[in-house]
């Protein structure tokens, strides 16, 4: 009898031991310390003046001579998808890639990346085409996003560098569209919603972080500003769940 509670001891004790083992495995809750209702998803854009979007800001004023040059490639543009998709593609088809990853995010004004006729990546492309079509008297808003997928593995720790993406809100035909830097839009766009499902997989949605003219006027000239809204989402991401996969979206080209 005696040892038959001796053996019953052990097995709890044991149960009790792998429990807890299991349990230093098991991540925290996040500190969701905030109410996801009391954030603002414009991020200061008033959607209902757009023609505050025709004034570019300190980093994405194009001289006269470059515009006189686009103009002279392929005409005025109108305000329709076809003539924007137009000054797109130019854009694409004129100026060179170089990688540099996020090192050159906000280095450049929109003059000097249009004197070297080069990007280096999402971010200074969408200045470009953002800046190029306010020119035109298309108002446009530059955004910023964090991958979501990312986010969870960033926090997982299986991926160590980042990944979002750079677009353009612009304003045709009395609303909103979002224009990705390859000259695919939304046009059905919900400029609210901070969650954007792409054409591709689960990984490639992403999450908006910020909004502005130019990515001066958005950072305010921090040069950490991605780097740590990236890592703040990535750390909360589970608070954000509710608004994931809350739109699909129909991309046209």
């Amino acid at each position: 009898m005696r040892r038959s509670i001796i053996i019953i001891l052990l097995i709890v004790f044991l149960l009790l031991f792998i429990s807890c083992e299991l349990c230093k495995n098991i991540d925290p809750p996040p500190d969701c310390n905030f109410d996801i209702d009391s954030i603002d998803f414009s991020f200061g854009i008033d959607y209902n003046n757009p023609e505050k979007y025709l004034i570019p800001g300190e980093e994405s004023d194009l001289k006269d001579s470059y515009l006189a040059e686009i103009r002279n490639a392929i005409g005025t543009p109108g305000h329709n998808i076809e003539d924007i998709l137009r000054v797109c593609h130019w854009i694409n088809q004129n100026f060179t890639f170089e990688n540099a990853g996020g090192a050159m995010m906000g280095v450049n004004t929109v003059n000097e990346l249009y004197e070297i006729k080069k990007f280096y990546g999402c971010h200074s492309l969408a200045l470009i085409i953002s800046s190029v079509l306010r020119e035109f008297g298309i108002p446009a808003v530059m955004i910023e996003t964090a991958g979501v997928q990312w986010a969870y593995d960033y926090k997982a720790g299986t991926v160590q560098s980042f990944s979002g993406h750079v677009m353009s809100e612009i304003y045709i035909n009395d609303k909103w569209i979002l224009l990705d830097n390859n000259c695919t839009y939304v046009e059905d766009y919900d400029y609210l919603n901070p969650f954007i499902s792409t054409m591709s997989p689960l990984p490639d949605d992403y999450f908006v972080f910020a909004k502005g003219v130019d990515i001066w006027g958005y950072t305010g000239h921090d040069e950490n500003f991605t780097h740590n809204k990236m890592l703040n989402f990535s750390d909360k991401v589970e608070c954000y769940e509710e608004l994931f996969y809350t739109v699909t979206y129909i991309w046209g080209n």
